[in-house]
């Protein structure tokens, strides 16, 4: 007999996440195992009922991808599917980053969102179509056009680092903590295929000229 799927669902709306449950319900091969409304309790059902699969909303308390980047280091740890209303693509490359192998978009249907959860389970990942159109896109366009790829906040931070800002100065400009500029700046290094800052702001004033 094929063991159900375990599944734990964590969002800060009581009534969305009731509807999760509803929805997942309606498949027999699907167990939900446990819920809650914040990182922290993303993190302890993770610990103590270990589901093979975890769902997390972005916008909760405590951070829903830092939760996933935590539960995506345990020991043993459930696959993380981001189950949220941004279609912002920085959003979607940190979950992905944090450790996410699949996101979704609220107001899914039923029948999708138990398809998406069995399509992680079988093949490891699962993204909305449209938005795997249009990370696709940005893709083939990053790769003609590195500069093109930098998120919003990435060339932000960028521009700062060209200005000759430390993490902590840009930290304090952006009103962020130093550890999202860190994210960025290591963002920043990957997508423009450099090794340090210094590589990283040669490649801006090349393309921006001096600020």
């Amino acid at each position: 007999m094929t063991e159900k799927i375990r599944v734990a669902v964590v969002d800060d709306h009581s009534l969305l996440r009731a509807g999760v449950i509803r929805a997942l319900a309606l498949d027999d091969m699907i167990e939900v195992v446990g819920e809650g409304a914040s990182a922290m309790d993303a993190i302890e059902l993770a610990k103590a009922h270990e589901p093979d699969l975890i769902l997390l909303d972005i916008s909760m308390p405590g951070d829903g991808i830092e939760a996933a980047r935590t539960i995506c280091n345990l020991p043993s740890p459930p696959q993380v599917v981001m189950l949220t209303v941004s279609e912002d693509d920085d959003d979607v490359t940190r979950a992905l980053d944090a450790g996410a192998v699949g996101y979704l978009l609220k107001g899914i249907k039923s029948p999708e969102l138990i398809a998406a959860v069995k399509s992680v389970r079988a093949d490891g990942s699962f993204i909305s179509p449209s938005l795997a159109l249009r990370l696709l896109s940005t893709k083939v366009q990053a790769e003609a056009d590195p500069m093109s790829s930098l998120s919003e906040s990435e060339e932000r931070t960028l521009r700062l680092v060209l200005s000759g800002l430390t993490n902590r100065e840009i930290a304090e400009r952006l009103e962020v903590t130093e550890k999202t500029v860190k994210f960025h700046v290591g963002n920043i290094l990957k997508k423009l295929n450099v090794r340090n800052r210094v590589e990283a702001a040669l490649i801006a004033r090349r393309e921006w000229g001096d600020l």
